[in-house]
């Protein structure tokens, strides 16, 4: 899976995945009155929330890559938190944030999508409040990151 790929790749083995439980991942789904993408569950819950290192973004501005890095993959707790508190500085309703970059910009889950085991994974822009789509799914999105390869 594209998860553990990831894991191996942009992260730190001494610093092992944060483990996500079910019951807490369902509790924020309930809190937001959302059901996150099916492959994003599956993922996370399996493999846990990985811990980038600075290598992934250091491959990304080394080789000039159009790239947004992920810095941050938030717990249970915090998409909720983050969600709430950025709704309240811009962030659209219908998303929900999952992870961030290292600018603090959101990358987000539609709140109400057609369709829960395929959703496009949307960067919002904290400065400009603009979302744009950077992937079609979340296993893209994580693709994306496995195509390239460490120093």
């Amino acid at each position: 899976m594209s998860m553990s790929r990831f894991i191996t790749l942009w992260t730190h083995p001494d610093h092992a995945p944060e483990p996500v439980m079910e019951d807490k991942l369902a509790a924020a789904e309930g809190v937001l009155k959302a059901r996150l993408p099916s492959d994003y569950r599956e993922a996370i819950l399996e493999f846990g929330l990985p811990r980038p290192t600075i290598a992934l973004l250091d491959t990304i501005c080394d080789r000039n890559l159009d790239l947004d890095d992920v810095s941050d993959f938030f717990s249970p707790q915090d998409i909720v938190a983050h969600t709430e508190d950025w709704r309240d500085l811009g962030l659209p309703e219908e998303l929900i944030a999952f992870a961030n970059d290292c600018m603090g910009n959101l990358f987000c889950f539609a709140a109400n999508p057609s369709n829960n085991s395929e959703q496009p994974v949307f960067l919002w822009d904290h400065d400009d409040k603009s979302v744009e789509t950077v992937a079609p799914s979340f296993t893209r999105w994580i693709e994306n990151y496995c195509s390239l390869s460490a120093h």
